[in-house]
């Protein structure tokens, strides 16, 4: 069901761009996981609690992140983490597919004797593991810098492994929709636009879920709200979230391999 010459050559085609969003994650690891001593100072704390509640849950803030190093980076860090990733999860498993039609190629990797369920396979491996590469370089890059530098004798590796599992998993929905869409797009233009779009309104759609209780609801439709990050680094995965996440990525693929299987390539 899988092709090793595709998957290798995907792999090697998105080489660049994935070293380069794997650096701009492990900065942002670096930046702001290393500023949490100057964070938990009892004037930046005091200056967080003046703040508005609303804005403060908004944006995934709130007081008693910056007492606890594992809440703090899961719940805060690993949120803006996860809105690159998940991003760059999109712009990735929609380029896989999109960029065949863009570039004209598909009219020469399509006529090859094997069945389009083959060659979406073999890209949605590809795609998985260089997801799997990404997560593992932010757990170690966060791992290195909380035991070593920043608190070494309060980060937890356990918790902090299920919250990069949970934002892996997050990445592998958001992967699993742009699957599902992309078949129905003829541009690598529009995949990006789409996975810029859609990575914005899942974090904005979870901070105002967080923001207005009327509007409560609207959690259920982000990939952030069934990561709950925070929840993981305490100790606490959301078993839900473990559950629906795969399922999403799964339902993604056989619809993009249906909407594949439908779809006529014209010269």
């Amino acid at each position: 069901m899988l092709n090793g010459n595709i998957s290798s050559m995907e792999i090697n085609l998105n080489r660049r761009s994935l070293l380069i969003w794997t650096f701009i994650v492990v900065v942002v690891i670096l930046v702001y996981l290393g500023s949490f001593t100057f964070m938990e100072e009892p004037e930046f704390v005091e200056m967080i609690e003046g703040y508005p509640d609303m804005l403060t849950s908004g944006l995934g803030m709130s007081p008693e992140m910056f007492d606890d190093v594992n809440l703090y980076h899961g719940g805060l860090v690993l949120l803006y983490v996860l809105l690159l990733a998940s991003i760059y999860a999109m712009m990735l498993a929609g380029g896989l597919v999109t960029r065949d039609v863009d570039l004209g190629t598909v009219e020469f990797l399509y006529t090859r004797p094997f069945p389009r369920n083959v060659i979406l396979l073999s890209k949605v491996f590809s795609f998985l593991v260089m997801m799997t590469l990404l997560w593992i370089t932010a757990y170690l890059a966060s791992i290195a810098i909380g035991l070593m530098w920043v608190a070494p004798g309060d980060f937890d590796v356990y918790d902090q492994f299920m919250a990069h599992l949970m934002g892996y998993l997050a990445c592998l929905a958001a992967g699993g929709i742009a699957f599902a869409v992309s078949p129905l797009l003829n541009r690598v233009q529009g995949s990006t636009s789409l996975a810029i779009g859609l990575g914005f309104a899942f974090f904005l759609l979870n901070s105002l879920a967080s923001m207005y209780e009327q509007l409560e609801f609207l959690k259920y439709l982000s990939i952030h709200y069934y990561a709950d990050l925070t929840g993981a680094a305490g100790g606490e995965p959301f078993i839900t979230g473990i559950i629906v996440m795969p399922v999403v990525f799964v339902a993604g693929i056989v619809i993009g391999t249906i909407f594949l299987n439908r779809k006529e390539f014209t010269a």
